[in-house]
C-alpha cells in the first residue's frame, strides 16, 4: 500500500498536480507517524488502511467546516484532497449491499451475535464498509 502511495506521488509529481501531490505526501507523513508512534518499521495494510480512513474522515469534516464558512476556495482544494485520498481506499459497499450481506452471515451462523458477525464481516471484507452503519445493520438484523 505504502509502495502504491509512493509510486503515486512520483507520477503526481510528473503531471506537476499540486494538490494531489501535497495530498499523497500528508498521507506518507500520516503513515510514517503512526508507524514512529507504534514503534515499527512498516505498517500492515490494514493499519495503513485504517491511517487513510482517519485523514479522509478529517478532510471530509474541513470540508464541512469550509461549506458552513462560505470558503469556495478551500471547498474545491478540500474536495480534490478528499478525491485523492478515496483512490487508495477499496471501494465501499453501498448499505443495501452491506445489509444483504449481513443478512447472509446472521443466517450462515448458528448463534449469531453482534460480536461474531462483525468478526466474519471484517475477515471477509475489511475496509470495505463503514463499521458504524454495519453495527447499526447487524443490530436491526438480530432484533
Amino acid at each position: 500500500m505504502k509502495d502504491k502511495l509512493k509510486s503515486a506521488m512520483k507520477e503526481a509529481l510528473k503531471a506537476k498536480d499540486k494538490v494531489r501531490l501535497d495530498t499523497i505526501r500528508s498521507l506518507l507523513s500520516a503513515i510514517q507517524y503512526e508507524e514512529m508512534q507504534q514503534n515499527k518499521d512498516s505498517l500492515s495494510d490494514d493499519a495503513v488502511l485504517a491511517v487513510l480512513k482517519r485523514e479522509l474522515k478529517r478532510r471530509k469534516e474541513e470540508l464541512d467546516f469550509a461549506k458552513q464558512s462560505g470558503r469556495e476556495d478551500l471547498i474545491k482544494e478540500l474536495e480534490l484532497q478528499i478525491k485523492a485520498v478515496e483512490e487508495f481506499l477499496p471501494e465501499q459497499l453501498d448499505s443495501n449491499t452491506l445489509e444483504k450481506i449481513v443478512a447472509e452471515i446472521v443466517s450462515s451462523q448458528e448463534s449469531p451475535s453482534i460480536g461474531s458477525v462483525m468478526k466474519t464481516l471484517k475477515e471477509k471484507y475489511s475496509g470495505q464498509y463503514d463499521a458504524r452503519l454495519a453495527s447499526e445493520l447487524v443490530r436491526k438484523t438480530l432484533q
